[in-house]
């Protein structure tokens, strides 16, 4: 055995595994640092949040963050390390993802319990049961873009059994959000006649602007009608400074509903709701709650609807990429959703297992049909 060429060959791979290590390390930490700087210079929410917490916890924050990176061996840990650096900052609608993928934006917080986990990749699909003569339960798992025409023929198609119910349970518990034309066709069966709505702005920057022209490709590609929504965003945009706001719609940011079409309406609508409800689930909730004939019932919201519109951004690995936000709502500072989420009317602890959390319907029900909330029905 040629014991120099055996030895020289080690040294060699050692030397090749300890040069990757370093770069898979090293990589990381580029992404890592170039998140804070683009995060402020971009993101809607980013400049609020460092006036709330102050540098001191967002320069510890990095601190931390770059030792995870320093550690991380490869991509899965460097995810995992940036992505609790970007959850100091916030919770929802500010993520890591790969560098050829996109997903739809995520509700803020993560499944509470194991069985929430569980539940978050089971079917979505929404569904309409029959409690009674009188109530219906209509759960809703999920209002992104995909089930957006399953909602409207669902409640086209059960039509004759929804209009003779005169209660209705509406379940969005761990509704991962989605659009909010999911839910447009449900407004008119519980509006009160008319909705008003707070919209948003758009932070102009270059990088907002870039991304903004790029997204109905990665997301909707050849969807016209996100083509022309996105192309007016970029002109309202490019109207105003790098640096500044500027409102989604000329005609400011409030704007009015009316529903006058929809003949039956349902006298009684209780819409459950828990922490895991975020994003387009709770501008639903925003919405249907101005109506005379609802009452939220459960947990607060899960708080991530103040800064959305997610849009990516390549980080210098190419590796993977930053989604994050580029609107914020009009409503703040007056009214912010993030902080603790949207109240219930009547609160619910939260249920221990899965079969409290069924249970909650059937107190729900008895309480529309002239009984009690109580968990013992007496």
């Amino acid at each position: 055995m040629n014991l120099r060429f055996f030895a020289t060959t080690l040294l060699t791979t050692l030397a090749t595994s300890h040069t990757q290590a370093a770069t898979s390390s090293e990589t990381c930490l580029r992404d890592l640092r170039a998140l804070p700087g683009f995060l402020l210079e971009n993101d809607t929410g980013a400049r609020q949040h460092l006036a709330q917490k102050g540098q001191a916890y967002f320069d510890n924050a990095l601190a931390s963050a770059s030792e995870a990176a320093a550690k991380a061996d490869d991509e899965a840990a460097c995810n995992l390390a940036l992505g609790d650096y970007l959850s100091k900052w916030r919770k929802g609608h500010l993520q890591i993802v790969p560098g050829n993928a996109w997903k739809h934006e995520q509700p803020a917080p993560a499944p509470s319990s194991a069985a929430a986990q569980t539940a978050a990749i089971d079917d979505r699909m929404p569904s309409l049961q029959l409690l009674s003569s009188q109530t219906a339960l209509l759960t809703l798992p999920s209002f992104f873009p995909e089930y957006a025409k399953v909602i409207a023929d669902l409640l086209a198609s059960k039509r004759d059994e929804l209009a003779s119910r005169a209660n209705w349970i509406i379940d969005v518990r761990r509704n991962n959000g989605g659009s909010d034309s999911s839910y447009a066709p449900l407004s008119p069966w519980i509006a009160s006649g008319e909705s008003v709505n707070v919209g948003g702005e758009w932070l102009s920057t270059p990088a907002n602007i870039g991304n903004q022209e790029n997204i109905c490709a990665l997301y909707a590609p050849g969807d016209a009608t996100c083509t022309i929504y996105m192309a007016q965003a970029v002109i309202r945009m490019r109207s105003v400074q790098p640096g500044q706001f500027v409102a989604q719609s000329a005609g400011g940011p409030v704007s009015y509903a009316s529903f006058p079409g929809q003949a039956v309406q349902p006298a009684r609508v209780a819409v459950l709701v828990d922490r895991d409800c975020g994003s387009s689930c709770e501008e639903f909730l925003l919405e249907a709650r101005q109506s005379f004939r609802v009452k939220l019932i459960g947990r607060s919201s899960g708080g991530a609807l103040d800064y959305s519109n997610l849009r990516l951004q390549a980080l210098p690995s190419g590796l993977r990429q930053l989604a994050y936000a580029t609107s914020r709502s009009a409503r703040l500072p007056q009214l912010q959703v993030d902080l603790g989420g949207i109240m219930p009317d009547i609160y619910l602890p939260p249920p221990k297992d899965e079969a409290e959390r069924a249970q909650e319907v059937l107190r729900v029900q008895r309480w529309l049909e002239g009984g009690t909330l109580r968990p013992d029905g007496v």
